[in-house]
């Protein structure tokens, strides 16, 4: 099946994606150097996908056996191909090769790939044949990391051999302790056949950048004209407009330059704060034969900066600060290393939901696709992009390394100057703060490449986007929190009090708070098969992450956490009560979140931003990620989306200062409304009341304290305890100028978490049906309800996990997942709620 390439029509570019057809074959290192061998081998052939890896194809289970990287892998298919119509260029194309690969066509031998980052092609127009033999050999990993190189500056327990310091390829699948051990290998992105018409692009250079509310477009592009003629005019249209451009001609090809500055051009704005506004480009040639169009896809003009000013590291985005978050990006697939399109689109649209501006793309991973950056550009979400570099001393002083790194660098650069999701560019991941742990002196922490080479690169081929040498980096040490960036683990692995979200002084976090996360039922399921859950099983504790050489895996980490906050042993919990034990758990790490983003969200914090690691789990069970390895949102993501809300409301713990609540308004009209605090004893019975009109500016925030609106000592925060206390939880609320929608919320418990259980009596949950399937949940109660959770597989909520104040009724809207005539099926908890109501609804 021929396509037409997306941005050229097809008079110009016709795509054959190779798909079907596709086979593979192990065999052991070295024992078949040719297709013709591997054929006569008796080699065991099975189905393959491509785009994919062998894992994926193989359908293997996440903690195989099967030492991917200690085999050769063949593939292989075949496919026709009509006779080159004169004049046109006929070309392989494969997008991405992991790792050590070679290319054979009808028994010749095209090319060699060593970087499975790099696209690689090869021009065939006499190899073609009516019946074609593609074959595609990826070499053994092993035997390569086995040889004998200098040795390194330090040694890092991330991942099991030190050699993959040469190899430009992922290290998913090569970390023990949190990445399953599929190593990537195959063709992991398409492989094609292109027929390239009338005229050959061999560069586009395509780089926006607003200045103020002027849009500016630079172009340089080189063209090839197949049939000879000679291009006489050129213009870049961005959407109903035309900027000229000039014509250079070469001995074998057209070089085209020029800039358009369109002014009062539409910004692309992060959603959090305006609309990502796009525009189309065009690039028309007039030529001797007649037009030619190149699509540029969809242009967006902002400006971006870091605002460094007395140590801060907060990002600006058309002159506007943004408190930026978010989290850090996991393949939707580990197997393959990619998804289906809209299990992309779903995942980045939940992402943009839950208010995330900020994903950022670790050293650790592998770079995206187009179509990743594509939907944050169309999300309006913020990418950070890091160079696939972490943790080990990677050799530049070699030629060929140093090479391979520099055409991998400068063809990443080239495919994401067109997106305005950029924002950042980091040379790596903790690679300053791995020498500096180790005992490396400052000098040794760094390099050239990283401190000069890189950042020169970025700012030729994508300028205007901000550089990072490294994350962490700056600092007495690198990964002092104080300075610069750090990884923030402070509340997480070291199992530091909330407080130290305060203490440690952030100023940027683009790693924090790896929590392993309590998936919902479902998750736990897949886990499980539906056996009772038991969460020292190998199954669960497969899923649960941890770092090479600790005694302790991140489980521990939440019940510290589940001691510190709810006052319960966790050990005897999850061996008396498993289903407590995990309910609770589910919670405590979006209350601890919740709590650290107050903290550094707060007017006045210094931190510019945090990213939690990570956003979507790698396998079933309790991982790191917000969502599950399903793509199923959990608890954590809920709590956090509350304190993330372009309009949000957000209590801390003063101290004897008492509590402070701190409003946010992200929009772009002042917010006019009513601040209420109430105190409930018991969870039943009112004791304090007080409310006060605010006003917030838009974009700004501002921070009231909650006793001088009661006007009287209360001691919201039980600090000073003269006394037993009068109240055990305090509910905050931002309600709209009209008094009829609750903007916000947030909940205080002074005495700590874990409240008395309360009888359902009295709770009312009315179901309303409504159109295409849809059900509206009325809920209301007259005692507060602790963290209210609503499971159901037949439908999404459109909130979950929180808190019901007493008296104040709640609708939550849910949507079908997927047949919309299917009954409604749900179940309601509370951690408070002696047990569970059922909910029951039919179309």
């Amino acid at each position: 099946m021929m396509e037409s390439h997306p941005g050229r029509p097809a008079d110009l570019l016709r795509i054959e994606p190779l798909r079907a057809g596709w086979e593979l074959a192990s065999c052991a290192p070295g024992a078949c150097g040719t297709p013709a061998e591997a054929r006569d081998a008796g080699l065991t052939w099975h189905q393959a996908s491509v785009p994919g890896t062998v894992a994926g194809s193989l359908g293997l289970d996440l903690d195989t056996g099967l030492d991917l990287d200690g085999l050769d892998w063949w593939y292989r298919c075949t496919f026709p191909a009509p006779p080159r119509a004169d004049g046109e260029v006929v070309r392989l194309r494969f997008e991405g090769l992991a790792t050590l690969a070679e290319v054979w066509l009808n028994g010749t031998r095209l090319l060699e790939s060593r970087n499975m980052f790099v696209p690689r092609s090869c021009d065939v127009p006499d190899l073609l044949r009516e019946g074609n033999e593609l074959a595609i050999h990826f070499r053994a990993l092993e035997p390569e990391l086995a040889l004998r190189r200098p040795r390194p500056r330090w040694k890092t327990a991330l991942v099991a051999h030190q050699g993959l310091r040469w190899f430009r390829t992922t290290l998913l699948g090569r970390i023990p302790g949190w990445t399953p051990p599929l190593p990537p290998v195959g063709p992991w992105r398409p492989v094609s056949l292109e027929r390239i018409r009338r005229a050959d692009l061999l560069r586009l250079d395509l780089r926006t950048q607003a200045a103020g509310t002027e849009g500016r477009a630079a172009l340089e592009a080189e063209v090839r004209v197949l049939d000879g003629s000679r291009i006489t005019g050129a213009s870049l249209r961005i959407g109903p407009h035309a900027f000229p451009l000039a014509v250079e001609a070469g001995p074998e090809s057209f070089r085209i330059a020029g800039e358009a500055i369109l002014a009062g051009a539409p910004l692309w704005w992060p959603h959090t704060h305006g609309d990502p506004a796009r525009l189309e480009g065009v690039l028309h040639l007039e030529a001797e034969a007649g037009p030619i169009a190149f699509g540029c896809g969809l242009l967006g003009f902002k400006s971006v900066a870091v605002d460094r000013r007395e140590g801060r590291v907060q990002l600006v985005v058309n002159g506007r600060p943004v408190f930026a978050r978010g989290a850090c990006w996991t393949p939707i697939d580990v197997r393959s290393l990619d998804g289906a399109p809209g299990e992309l689109r779903r995942t980045l649209s939940l992402a943009r939901d839950a208010g995330i501006n900020l994903l950022r793309v670790g050293g650790t991973m592998a770079y995206e696709s187009d179509a990743f950056y594509g939907l944050c550009d169309e999300l309006g979400i913020l990418v950070w992009q890091d160079f696939m570099f972490a943790n080990m001393d990677y050799p530049f002083g070699d030629p060929d390394f140093h090479g391979a790194a520099v055409e991998e660098v400068d063809h990443l650069l080239g495919r994401l100057q067109r997106h305005p999701c950029l924002a950042v560019y980091c040379g790596g991941s903790e690679i300053e703060q791995q020498a500096a742990m180790l005992g490396l002196p400052e000098s040794e922490w760094s390099g050239p490449f990283f401190a000069e080479e890189l950042p020169r690169l970025c700012a030729e081929r994508h300028p205007g986007i901000p550089y990072f040498p490294s994350t962490p980096t700056e600092g007495a040490l690198p990964f002092h929190p104080s300075a610069g960036l750090a990884h923030y683990y402070g509340v997480g692995a070291y199992r530091r009090p909330l407080t130290d979200a305060r203490l440690a002084r952030v100023r940027f976090t683009p790693e924090c708070l790896g929590f392993s996360n309590v998936p919902e039922e479902e998750g736990v399921e897949d886990v499980f098969d539906g056996a009772r859950p038991v969460t020292h099983h190998p199954r669960w504790k497969a899923g649960v992450p941890r770092d090479g050489g600790a005694g302790w895996d991140f489980e521990d980490i939440r019940d510290h956490y589940l001691w510190a906050l709810f006052g319960l042993d966790p050990v005897g919990l999850r061996s008396q009560d498993p289903e407590r034990y995990l309910a609770v758990s589910r919670e405590v790490s979006g209350e601890v979140m919740k709590a650290v983003f107050a903290e550094w969200r707060r007017p006045g914090s210094g931190c510019g931003g945090g990213l939690v690691w990570f956003l979507r789990d790698l396998r079933p069970g309790a991982g790191w990620g917000l969502l599950d390895s399903a793509g199923r949102p959990k608890a954590a993501l809920w709590h956090l989306r509350r304190a993330w809300a372009r309009q949000a409301l957000l209590l801390t713990d003063e101290g004897l200062e008492g509590l402070h609540a701190h409003l946010f308004n992200e929009t772009d009209a002042v917010l006019e409304a009513r601040l209420d605090v109430d105190l409930f004893q018991g969870g039943r019975i009112p004791v304090g009341h007080a409310e006060q009109a605010v006003s917030v500016p838009a974009h700004g925030a501002r921070s009231l304290s909650a006793d001088a609106l009661l006007g009287g000592f209360s001691d919201l925060t039980y600090a000073y305890r003269f006394g037993p206390p009068r109240h055990d939880v305090v509910i905050a609320r931002l309600v709209s100028g009209d008094g009829g929608t609750v903007l916000a919320e947030d909940v205080h418990f002074p005495l700590g978490w874990n409240l008395p259980f309360q009888d359902s009596g009295g709770v009312t949950a009315a179901l309303e049906p409504g159109t295409k399937g849809t059900f509206t949940l009325l809920l209301q109660s007259p005692v507060f309800l602790q963290s209210v959770a609503l499971a159901s597989r037949s439908h999404g909520p459109g909130d979950n996990h929180f808190h019901l104040a007493p008296g104040r009724p709640r609708r939550i809207r849910f949507t079908p997942r997927g047949d919309p005539s299917a009954p409604f099926r749900a179940e309601l908890t509370a951690l408070n709620l002696r047990e569970a109501l059922p909910l029951r609804g039919d179309p």
